[in-house]
């Protein structure tokens, strides 16, 4: 049989089909299709429409429109009337298109009807055309046309598509692919046998990238498989599409199977605990069977969630970005055929790719039929940039010299700016994409997707984008609000940094953030999930300087009969006048947009209470991520207390003497401490003189998860008898065996996200009752041993109780138990106790915040003047 060697031969050959359905589009009243025959005739309509356009001499046809039915004949119509074809993407800014327009030397766009205008206004010497209404206009029949077929002869060298870079690090450049490019692509995944007629292959991704064109049109209608549309991108909209047009395969990019599994872990945990735990158990069985026999065993254990997304399902293929291996090893274990590759707009795409019953998970597979891949200069471990050669490859950049000449060798080859590696079996492992590669101020190279991919993990983030910046790393952060409102939305900008820091503790140190900003604004991306690199930083500026804008939207009924309610009504306007230099909407954050932080929302519930007798519960609270939800919440709050509440019961109980028996368990447990730090950590303590009497406050530096015991080896037993220490609930509260450990170690929870108030209340308790209080300022471990900035909510319990403070600082313990270590190194552990402040002393002319915040700021430096590189020598007892 004799391949088509054109993309003309390719459409007359899709006429041996006949009536069988091409093209399904779903999720319509009445399901659109088009068969094969149809969809030759539909090309010739749209050719002669072409023809019979007052173009002169070779032309460049523009296609700018939503994926349709129509988008494919028409494109089939382009090169029926043996023109090139110019997909545009219509997110496309003005100055792109223009500049687009220009270089293609388009006479004539096919456009949706919502480019039309836009499009005259870019250009006026393009005629923009309703792509829907070209078909009824008139049009006359071309001389030269042979009756029945309009097919002017094209050479398979002549340029078939005029395509564009997606533009993530820059401008887009134009990449001109020859029918012999895109037809070798084509022709090898042909025979490889992927798909075959009786196939129906789900096309959700937009046709203008060279991705799905080649692979999920060209490819799928040369193999007699048919084309499902979906109506739209959204989860709901892909699983109606499968099952309404009972597809066997789904074209996809990694973004798309990170959402399916997502949303499938998260169907998990609203199941019963058994389901819960033998999920796992069960993916785990059905991976191991699949890697030893190749059986997807996964179909059988994981039937009801096949039945729920599309029983016909069978096969998964990833394109346009990597796909992490733990992504693809689950795919499989769910039962599921996953096919993943490697390229490049410049190749037609596909350079390599996984060959059924061949693919190696974390590798992108052996190179295509016609194709030739090299590492240029690799080094020890046979890394260095992948270069390529073959017939998919194309001959250099339009009206771009420079360009084309930095990316051919000498010799020829294209280089692909990525890093990666050839085994021995001819397999590619790409290690990083150039696009997505940081170059530090050090010279070391990084790959920034396997970043973000490792801070991504924690549920709190939503999306993140690492950046270079003058110190080191920084990203911009989208946090996932209903992970916030379960977690407390009080201190978005604190939990996210937490979160930043859990995970920087599994990352080498050049690879943690130095810098972060949080935005509620999406990342920007193309319609492929890339992220428009290029355009970060500007945005990560805007974001920490200016904390993001409100953007007012249509309001809904809903908030519409919100704002209708006189108490929402009045708060509304009570806010806009609190704020009055800020843009405000029903979706700006008061947390990321207005800088209200723990203590601000303190001063914001006050007012409420004492404008509007509101009284917001700690649980309301921390469920308000914007100001639609304290709208909601003022609506249905109680009416507040002539007098503010004192301790709850359950607070209460942590201030309770104990018995006799665990007064004696302390007693045991302080002797073998101080015995653990004196002998293995060789414990040095320095001012102990300084020590008051009771009451007072110690302010340690925190470093370590030793730095609580160290500090309890140096206090003086009869001190440590009446010292309380703050603590973070969600440690404390994690089972029954800590809260017991907690009540006996006299450790108060302090939840700064959920109830700051009710912590701070807790502390002022225990100093009110003449007892000490150690409390940790900083709020957290610090990432990289520096004192970070003190939290105020230091400074609002000394306002109410001005006790002496005792400035720590605690050294040793990071190398003796770094963070997300388990066990400690004998390392030696010294603790500085400096002179007791007077807190009324720190900004005595301030009040409110300034003067909370003076008073953390001065207990910060006492606390860094004790470090041992500022600190003088000091007279000292073991």
């Amino acid at each position: 049989m004799t391949h088509p060697r054109t993309l003309q031969e390719l459409l007359l050959s899709l006429r041996a089909y006949g009536s069988t359905l091409a093209i399904i589009a779903t999720g319509r009243d009445d399901a659109s299709t088009l068969s094969f025959a149809e969809l030759f005739d539909a090309s010739q309509q749209f050719a002669k429409a072409i023809a019979s356009r007052d173009l002169e001499g070779a032309h460049t046809i523009g296609l700018m429109a939503p994926n349709s039915l129509a988008w494919i004949e028409a494109f089939f119509g382009i090169v029926a009337a043996g023109a090139i074809a110019m997909p545009i993407d219509v997110q496309t800014s003005d100055e792109d298109l223009q500049r687009m327009l220009a270089i293609g030397e388009c006479r004539l766009v096919l456009a949706g009807a919502g480019q039309i205008d836009r499009l005259r206004n870019v250009s006026l010497s393009c005629q923009a055309v309703d792509l829907d209404a070209i078909l009824a206009m008139p049009q006359p029949e071309p001389p030269d046309a042979v009756p029945g077929i309009l097919l002017p002869p094209t050479d398979p060298h002549d340029v078939a598509v005029l395509a564009f870079t997606s533009g993530t690090t820059g401008t887009p450049k134009a990449v001109p692919l020859s029918h012999a490019n895109l037809m070798s692509n084509v022709e090898a995944l042909v025979v490889e046998g992927i798909i075959g007629p009786h196939d129906r292959a789900l096309v959700p991704l937009p046709f203008h990238h060279a991705y799905p064109l080649t692979v999920g049109i060209l490819t799928v209608l040369a193999s007699g498989a048919t084309i499902v549309l979906p109506a739209g991108l959204s989860g709901p909209q892909l699983v109606e599409a499968i099952r309404e047009g009972h597809a066997t395969a789904l074209l996809g990019v990694p973004r798309l199977y990170d959402a399916l599994l997502a949303n499938i872990r998260a169907e998990v945990a609203r199941q019963s605990r058994p389901v819960q735990r033998l999920f796992p158990l069960a993916l785990a069985t059905s991976s191991l069977i699949h890697r030893h026999s190749g059986i997807p065993a996964g179909r059988w254990a994981f039937g009801s969630l096949h039945t729920r997304i599309g029983p016909t399902l069978r096969l998964m293929v990833s394109g346009g970005a990597a796909l992490s291996a733990e992504v693809e090893t689950t795919l499989i274990g769910l039962g599921w055929r996953v096919l993943t590759g490697y390229g490049l707009t410049e190749t037609s795409p596909i350079l390599a790719f996984n060959r059924p019953g061949r693919s190696r998970i974390g590798a992108s597979g052996q190179a295509l039929p016609g194709v030739r891949l090299r590492i240029a200069t690799p080094d020890a471990e046979g890394a260095g940039e992948i270069e390529a050669s073959g017939r998919s490859v194309f001959t250099g950049y339009r009206h771009d010299d420079a360009a084309t000449r930095n990316a051919f060798t000498a010799d020829g080859w294209f280089r692909t700016d990525d890093l990666g590696r050839l085994d021995a079996g001819g397999y590619l492992f790409i290690l990083a994409r150039a696009r997505e590669t940081i170059v530090l101020p050090s010279g070391k190279k990084i790959d920034s997707e396997s970043i973000e991919k490792a801070y991504a993990a924690d549920p709190l983030i939503r999306e993140i984008a690492v950046l270079p910046r003058a110190a080191g790393l920084a990203a911009l952060i989208v946090p996932n609000d209903e992970a916030v409102r379960k977690a407390g939305a009080l201190r978005i900008r604190g939990l996210v940094h937490d979160a930043l820091n859990m995970r920087a503790r599994t990352l080498p140190p050049h690879l943690r953030l130095t810098g972060f900003a949080v935005t509620r604004l999406a990342l920007p991306r193309t319609q492929l999930g890339k992220l428009r690199r290029h355009l970060l930083p500007a945005l990560y500026e805007s974001a920490h300087a200016a904390r993001g804008a409100a953007q007012e939207a249509v309001l809904s009924e809903a908030d519409t009969a919100l704002l209708a309610q006189p108490l929402a009504a009045a708060v509304w306007h009570w806010i806009h006048t609190r704020y009055p230099d800020q843009a405000i909407a029903l979706d700006t954050s008061p947390q990321l947009d207005l800088g209200v932080d723990s203590l601000g929302w303190l001063d914001l519930t006050l007012t409420l209470e004492h404008e509007f007798g509101i009284a917001l519960t700690e649980q309301q609270s921390a469920r308000i991520v914007t100001l639609r939800d304290l709208l909601r919440e003022v609506v249905t709050a109680a009416p507040s207390q002539a007098e503010p509440p004192g301790l709850l019961a359950s607070q209460n109980i942590w201030l309770t003497p104990y018995g006799p028996g665990v007064r004696a368990a302390r007693f045991a447990g302080e002797a073998f401490l101080r015995g653990i730090m004196g002998i293995f950590f060789r414990l040095h303590v320095d001012g102990r003189q300084n020590l008051p009497p009771s009451p007072f406050l110690v302010c340690p530096n925190h470093v370590s998860y030793l730095d609580a015991f160290a500090l309890a080896a140096a206090l003086p037993h009869r001190k440590l008898q009446s010292t309380y220490w703050a603590g973070w609930t969600g440690l404390l509260a994690a089972s029954r065996l800590r809260r017991l450990f907690s009540r006996a170690a006299q450790v108060i929870p302090i939840d700064p996200d959920r109830a700051a108030a009710a912590g701070i209340a807790l502390g002022s308790a225990v100093l009110s009752r003449g007892r000490t209080l150690v409390w940790f300022p900083e709020g957290g471990l610090s990432p990289d041993g520096s004192l970070q900035p003190f939290q105020p909510g230091i400074g609002l319990v000394l306002e109410q109780h001005p006790v002496p403070v005792v400035p720590a600082y605690i050294s040793g313990t990071a190398a003796a138990l770094p963070p997300g270590k388990r066990l400690p190194r004998l390392r030696q552990i010294a603790v500085r106790f400096g002179a007791p402040l007077d807190p009324k002393a720190a900004a005595p002319d301030a009040t409110g915040r300034a003067h909370q915040q003076a008073i953390a700021e001065a207990i910060r430096a006492a606390v860094a003047a004790l470090s041992p590189t500022k600190a003088s020598s000091h007279g000292h007892e073991s």
